[in-house]
C-alpha cells in the first residue's frame, strides 16, 4: 500500500536556502529531486511536458503584482531542458510571453499548447518548430466584471475522444457569459463553479456540471472517467476530490454564502439532488493527475495524486468502487515544510512527474519558485516502442493513445483496424483494451463491437466506457441499465437511455439509495420526458418519483410546472417538502409565500427543513447578508421563540434550533418558557437547561427533578442534566435511584456512573435492584462484573436479536444525550440537538436497515465517509491531536472535533506533520459500554421515527 512505509528517505534536492525543510518522499522507492529554482522560475503555476520532452511552466507576474514589482509586464510560459542528463535545468527559455493572471496549461495531442488564464481560454502553435509559439487562437472567453485572478478559468483535461474540460471558479457570484468560437455563449453567476467541455477548436461549448467553489484542474483515468479537486469555502471542509458525471450538481452556492452553511448549500451530498466527493484532500488541492504510466511502482497505476498547496503535501488516492462512484482515502507520498506550495503535476514521457512549487504561503508575486522531479529510485530508462502496434500494449497511457490514433487514422487499413478491434475485445490489460476501443470510436470505426463490449468485458470499467462511447442503443444495452448490472455499468446505461420504451427502468432507477444511479435517470428524463410525464412524476405514490419531478420540472418555464407546487409543499415526505420549500425560494416564488409560513408552522418535522423554510422566507422576504452575517439561522429562530404570538409547535423547534448557549436564550426567557402550559414546550426547555454548563441552568433542572407534581418523562430528562454534576448532587441521586420510580431510578443510575460511593451508598444500591435493568445498571456501577453480558462479536444474529427486542425510545433518548452514557450527543445531532463533528443521525430510520445500524456501532470504522476522515496532527512541540477536520478559517486557524466533543483550534505554523488514519473517532468498544438494556432501548431509539 502506497505511504505505508514510515522510514522517510530524504532525496537529494539540490541548493535549498539554509533552515528550510525540504520535501521527502514517504516512500523509499522513490525520490524527489529539484529541477529548477529561481531566478529561472519564478512564482510557478501551471505546468506540462511538451512533445519534445522540454518541461513547459506558467510563470505567473501578474498575480496580485506589487507596485513596486521589477518583473516582466505580463506572464510566461517558460521552457526547461537539462541538456546534460545532470537531473537539473541548465536550459531555459520563453515560449511564450503575454497574458493576465495565467493559471494553467497543458499539451494537446498534436502539440499544441491549451492555456488557462482568469478570462480566457487559448491555444498556442508553434509553427515553424522553433520552441516559441507563434500563433495564438482564443477559444473561449469570459465577459465579467469578477475580476478575482484565481477563481476564473482554469482547466485541463482531454479525453480520449479530444474533448477539451476546463473549469470556472465561483467567480465571486458575478454574472458572466461564458463564450465559444461558434458563439454558443453560456450565462450565469452565483450558482458556484462549473465544468465545461469544447471540443479544441472551441465549437460546441457545454456546462457539464456544476455546484463547486473552485474547480482548479481536472483529469481524466484510463477510462475516460472524468475527476476535479475543488477548494472549500471557509466553513465547509474538507476539499474536494470529485468524480465528474455528465449534469451532476455538486452542492455549492455561492447566492447562498461564501461560507457554504447555507441551508440550501451542499459539500457532500447532503442536499437532495446534489452528488458526493469522492475524498476529503488536503487544504488547497490544485493539482489532479491520473498515473498511468510504468516508471513508478505498480501500485501507482491507478491512482490519483493529488497537491495540496496549503498542507505542503502530495497525496495519493487509490480509487475503491462505491455504489457507481468511488470511495478513497489521502497516502501522502511526499511532504515538505512551510515553504514546499505544491500547485500543478504532469506527468513525463518517461513516466515521471514534474510538480511546479510556489514556493512561498504569500498570494503577491515573491521572486521564488521551485520544479521538483519525482521518479523511481532505481529507475532505469524504459524501451518506449515505435511500432505503433507494440507502442499500443504499453504501460504508458499516453502513447497507448498516440499509438491507436496512429493505427486508427486516415488513411487506416483493415489490417490496423483489425488489430485494435481484436486488442478492444481480448486484449490481456482493460486499460489496454479500453485505450484500443477509445482510438476507434475517435475514428468513428466502434459501433460493430462496442455492443459486444459491452455486454461481455470482463470488467466493468471497460463495460461502462463501452456504453457511454456511443449514441445508438439495442434493447441488450437496456438491459444493462437494470439493477443486476453492475452500478458503474448500470449508471452509464442509464443515461443514455432517452426512448420512452425505456421509461420504466428508468423511472424505478430513480428510488436508488446511490445518488450517481438516481442523478443518472433524472438526467436520461430531463434530455427527454415531456412536462406531463414530469408532471405525473410529481402526482406519483413514490416518494422518490415525487422529488425527481421537483428537479425537472423546476427549470421549465411553463406555468404547469409550478402548478403541482401547492400538493408538493404539503407532501408527506420531509424530504420532498425541503426540496419545493427550496424551488419556491430560489425562484422567488412570492405566490407560495403564506403556504411556506403556514408549513413553518405545522410542517417542520425536521432541522433540515425547518431551516428551510427560514431560508425561504429570508430569500422571499428580500433579506441579504453581509459575509460577516452569513447564514446561521439564529436571529431569525430567536425572533420567533421571542414572540409569545408564535405557534407553540413552532417555538418548540425554534428552541431546539438554537445551540443551549446560545447568548439569546437569557435566564428570563428560558424562565418563561419553563413556565409554559405546554408539555412539549416544558421538556425542551428542560433539554436545553440540562446541556447548559452554568450553575443556574443545574438548579433549575434539579428542581424539576424532585419535583414529584411534574411528568416522569419531564423529572427524567432533568435527571440527566444533573449527572453534569454529580458530585454535588450525589446525595439526591441515591435517593432517586432507590425510590420506587423505576424510570427515575434508572436515570439516577446512569447518572451516578463514575462518582465515589462508599460502603453505605453501595449497599442501598444493591438492595435497589429491583428487576433485571436495574440489576444491570447496579452491576456495572458497582463494578461487580467487568462487561455486560453481550454476544459474541462474530455472531451477529446473536446481535441482531439483542438490539431488536422490544426497547424504550424515550429512555433511548436519553441515553443518547447522557453525559456518563455513550454522549452520542458529543459528536452526532439528532433532529437539531447534539454535535455536529460525526454523521447526522436524524435520518437513520429512513437510510440504515437494523442490519447497517449495528454494523456502524459495533465497526465504525469498516466505512468512513469522507468528511468525516479522521486526522492525526503532530504539532511542532511533539503534541498530538486526534480528529476530524470541521473548519478552515481565514486566519490560518484549522478547528478539529475530537472524540470527546472538543473543538480544538490549530495554527498552521504550529504544525509539523497531518496524517489520515483509516479509523474512525468513534470507538470500536461503544457497546461495551452500554448494558444490554441500554442497547435496546438506544437501538430503538435511532430506529424510531422522527
Amino acid at each position: 500500500m502506497l505511504a505505508t512505509v514510515l522510514l522517510c528517505v530524504l532525496a537529494s534536492v539540490g541548493d535549498a536556502p539554509a533552515g528550510e525543510t525540504e520535501p521527502k518522499s514517504l516512500d523509499p522507492r522513490v525520490v524527489i529531486e529539484q529541477f529548477a529554482a529561481e531566478p529561472d522560475i519564478v512564482t510557478p503555476t501551471g505546468i506540462a511536458i511538451d512533445q519534445r520532452g522540454r518541461v513547459l511552466v506558467v510563470e505567473s507576474h501578474t498575480h496580485f503584482r506589487p507596485a513596486d514589482y521589477a518583473g516582466p509586464p505580463a506572464d510566461r510560459i517558460r521552457a526547461l531542458v537539462d541538456t546534460d542528463g545532470d537531473g537539473r535545468a541548465d536550459q531555459v527559455t520563453n515560449f511564450y510571453e503575454g497574458g493576465t493572471a495565467t493559471m494553467n496549461l497543458a499539451v494537446y495531442d498534436d502539440g499544441s499548447v491549451f492555456v488557462a488564464t482568469r478570462m480566457e481560454i487559448s491555444r498556442l502553435f508553434d509553427h515553424d518548430n522553433d520552441g516559441k509559439a507563434d500563433e495564438r487562437l482564443l477559444i473561449a472567453h469570459l465577459e465579467t466584471a469578477g475580476n478575482y485572478p484565481h477563481n476564473g478559468l482554469s482547466g485541463f483535461a482531454f479525453d480520449g475522444l479530444g474533448n477539451v474540460y476546463f473549469g470556472l471558479g465561483e467567480n465571486l457570484g458575478a454574472k458572466y457569459r461564458l463564450v465559444g468560437t461558434d458563439g454558443a455563449a453560456l450565462e450565469g453567476g452565483g450558482e458556484g463553479g462549473s465544468i465545461y467541455r469544447c471540443r479544441p477548436d472551441g465549437t460546441k461549448l457545454t456546462r457539464i456540471a456544476t455546484g463547486f467553489w473552485n474547480p482548479f484542474h481536472l483529469c481524466c483515468d484510463a477510462y475516460d472517467r472524468l475527476f476535479a479537486v475543488d477548494n472549500d469555502p471557509d466553513s465547509r471542509p474538507p476539499c474536494r476530490l470529485l468524480h465528474i458525471v455528465p449534469e451532476g450538481d455538486y452542492g455549492y452556492r455561492y447566492r447562498n454564502g461564501r461560507k457554504g452553511v447555507h441551508p440550501f448549500t451542499a459539500w457532500n451530498g447532503e442536499l437532495p439532488g446534489t452528488l458526493p466527493m469522492t475524498a476529503g484532500t488536503g487544504e488547497a488541492p490544485s493539482g489532479v493527475l491520473a498515473y498511468e504510466s510504468d516508471a513508478l511502482p505498480t501500485e501507482y497505476v491507478g491512482t490519483l495524486l493529488v497537491t495540496s498547496w496549503g498542507d505542503h503535501r502530495i497525496d495519493s488516492f487509490r480509487l475503491n468502487p462505491h455504489g457507481a462512484s468511488f470511495r478513497a482515502l489521502a497516502e501522502p507520498i511526499v511532504t515538505g515544510g512551510d515553504n514546499f506550495r505544491p500547485v500543478v503535476i504532469a506527468l513525463a514521457a518517461d513516466g515521471s512527474l514534474y510538480v511546479s512549487d510556489w514556493v512561498d504561503k504569500s498570494y503577491d508575486l515573491h521572486g521564488k519558485g521551485r520544479v521538483w522531479h519525482i521518479r523511481a529510485r532505481d529507475a532505469v530508462p524504459l524501451k518506449r516502442p515505435s511500432d505503433p502496434a507494440q507502442a499500443l500494449l504499453s504501460g504508458d497511457r499516453p502513447l497507448r493513445q498516440k499509438a491507436g490514433r496512429m493505427l486508427a487514422g486516415s488513411p487506416s487499413t483493415s489490417k490496423n483496424l483489425t488489430l485494435l478491434s481484436d486488442v478492444a475485445q481480448k486484449g490481456a490489460d482493460p486499460r489496454v483494451r479500453a485505450d484500443a476501443l477509445i482510438a476507434l470510436a475517435r475514428a468513428g470505426k466502434a459501433d460493430s463491437i462496442r455492443e459486444q463490449i459491452a455486454l461481455h468485458d470482463s470488467s466493468a470499467d471497460v463495460q461502462s466506457l463501452a456504453i457511454g462511447l456511443g449514441t445508438e442503443y439495442t434493447d441488450a444495452l437496456r438491459n444493462r441499465a437494470s439493477p443486476e448490472s453492475p452500478s458503474l455499468v448500470r449508471a452509464a446505461a442509464l443515461r443514455r437511455l432517452s426512448d420512452t420504451s425505456s421509461r420504466t427502468v428508468v423511472i424505478a432507477a430513480l428510488a436508488d439509495s446511490d445518488p450517481f444511479i438516481a442523478q443518472a435517470a433524472r438526467t436520461a428524463l430531463a434530455h427527454s420526458a415531456t412536462i406531463d410525464e414530469r408532471l405525473s412524476l410529481a402526482a406519483a405514490e413514490s416518494s422518490a418519483q415525487r422529488l425527481a419531478a421537483i428537479f425537472l420540472l423546476r427549470e421549465l418555464p411553463e406555468p404547469a410546472a409550478r402548478a403541482v407546487l401547492p400538493t408538493l409543499l404539503r407532501d408527506a415526505d420531509p424530504t420532498v417538502r425541503f426540496a419545493a420549500v427550496q424551488w419556491v425560494a430560489e425562484a422567488g416564488l412570492q405566490e407560495f409565500r403564506n403556504q411556506v409560513v403556514d408549513g413553518l408552522a405545522t410542517g417542520a418535522t425536521t432541522r433540515a427543513l425547518f431551516e428551510a423554510y427560514l431560508a425561504a422566507l429570508e430569500r422571499l422576504d428580500g433579506v441579504q447578508r453581509a459575509v460577516k452575517d452569513e447564514w446561521s439561522g439564529d436571529q431569525y429562530v430567536l425572533a420567533l421563540l421571542e414572540n409569545p404570538e408564535t405557534a407553540s409547535a413552532v417555538r418548540v423547534r425554534a428552541l431546539r434550533a438554537l445551540r443551549p448557549d446560545h447568548p439569546g436564550l437569557t435566564p428570563q426567557l428560558l424562565g418563561t418558557l419553563l413556565a409554559s402550559t405546554d408539555p412539549a414546550m416544558r421538556l425542551e426547555t428542560v433539554r436545553t437547561l440540562r446541556e447548559r454548563k452554568d450553575p443556574l441552568a443545574v438548579d433549575q433542572v434539579e428542581q424539576i427533578a424532585v419535583d414529584e407534581r411534574a411528568a416522569i418523562g419531564l423529572r427524567a430528562e432533568a435527571i440527566v442534566g444533573v449527572a453534569n454534576d454529580t458530585s454535588e448532587r450525589r446525595a439526591l441521586l441515591l435517593n432517586l435511584a432507590t425510590g420506587n420510580v423505576a424510570t427515575l431510578g434508572q436515570e439516577a443510575l446512569r447518572s451516578l456512573r463514575g462518582a465515589p460511593l462508599d460502603a453505605g451508598a453501595r449497599d442501598r444500591l444493591v438492595t435497589a435492584a429491583a428487576h433485571e435493568t436495574d440489576a444491570e445498571l447496579v452491576t456495572r456501577l458497582l463494578g461487580t462484573s467487568p462487561n455486560p453480558p453481550h454476544p459474541d462479536r462474530a455472531d451477529r444474529e446473536a446481535w441482531l436479536a439483542l438490539v431488536q427486542a422490544p426497547g424504550d425510545a424515550a429512555t433511548g433518548e436519553r441515553i443518547f444525550f447522557h453525559p456518563r452514557g455513550p454522549a452520542c450527543y458529543r459528536c452526532h445531532q439528532v433532529d437539531g440537538r447534539g454535535g455536529t463533528i460525526g454523521p447526522e443521525l436524524s435520518f437513520t430510520p429512513q437510510t440504515l436497515s437494523a442490519a447497517r445500524l449495528l454494523e456502524s456501532l459495533l465497526e465504525p470504522s469498516k466505512e468512513i465517509a469522507p468528511q468525516f476522515t479522521v486526522w492525526n496532527v503532530v504539532r511542532n512541540d511533539g503534541t498530538m491531536l486526534t480528529g476530524v477536520l470541521l473548519s478552515d478559517d481565514p486566519d490560518g486557524t484549522r478547528r478539529y472535533g475530537t472524540a470527546d466533543g472538543e473543538i480544538i483550534g490549530v495554527q498552521q505554523s504550529e504544525v509539523a506533520e497531518v496524517r489520515p488514519q483509516n479509523k474512525s473517532l468513534m470507538p470500536d468498544s461503544l457497546c461495551d459500554q452500554l448494558t444490554p438494556s441500554e442497547l435496546r432501548d438506544l437501538f430503538a431509539y435511532l430506529r424510531s421515527p422522527r
